[in-house]
């Protein structure tokens, strides 16, 4: 018997949140037009550090620690390796630039932390509604937590420049309790959890394009998929 990571109620949890997605990058950018058009170019380049970081973890653990063994053994891999800092540096220099500009408040700034989060926490929500095969205490904590974060982030919509460093911390915190809270219900699934820091890693092969299984023998199957 082998048990698929993806069924039928994860795919209309997935199109239900692709909808939401859109409907509120559509009213983001009429309420918060000089946000969205920032985000274009902020979003991405987030999106080019998490990469440069997850790509530079993967292939320097891939082989031996030792650089020198590494630049022996493959010149491939240290390729990667430094294009994973290349992406890292590049982005967050470019980040930097971007958002010291004049016209780029703390406000905006704030704005622009908050939306994605925002749909962190409305997707939670959707998903433990939808998929019930995760463990039902994970799902209840899930629920509370997007709930959370939702009113977080609509209060940060209303902060001032006197509370920014208060709600990028705050922000930053309910990012990680998200993060933590998310990867400790898809574990639920296999039985697993954080208490195994290790674990963590099966959460990445979960949400990337991998698909998980558990055997006869109930051992779990990581197969790539096309």
């Amino acid at each position: 018997m082998e048990l698929d990571l993806i069924n039928h109620k994860k795919i209309r949890a997935d199109n239900y949140i692709t909808i939401l997605m859109i409907s509120m990058l559509l009213l983001y950018a009429y309420f918060f037009t000089l946000e969205a058009l920032v985000s274009l170019i902020v979003y991405p380049l987030v999106a080019l550090v998490a990469s440069g970081i997850i790509k530079f973890v993967y292939d320097f653990n891939k082989e031996k620690r030792d650089i020198q063994e590494i630049i022996e053994e493959g010149a491939g891999n240290f390729n990667k390796i430094l294009l994973g800092i290349i992406y890292i540096i590049f982005g967050l220099l470019f980040l930097n630039f971007i958002l010291n500009r004049p016209n780029i408040t703390p406000d905006i700034i704030i704005n622009i932390i908050a939306f994605p989060m925002m749909i962190v926490g409305m997707a939670g929500i959707n998903k433990e509604f939808l998929i019930d095969i995760y463990s039902e205490n994970y799902r209840v904590a899930n629920i509370l937590i997007g709930g959370v974060t939702l009113i977080i982030c609509i209060m940060a919509f209303a902060s001032t420049e006197k509370n920014y460093i208060t709600y990028v911390v705050t922000l930053s915190a309910i990012l990680l309790i998200n993060f933590l809270s998310r990867a400790a219900l898809d574990l639920s699934e296999f039985g697993l959890s954080l208490v195994h820091i290790k674990n963590i890693k099966l959460f990445f092969y979960i949400i990337s394009d991998y698909l998980i299984k558990v055997d006869g023998n109930g051992n779990l199957v990581l197969s790539k998929m096309v």
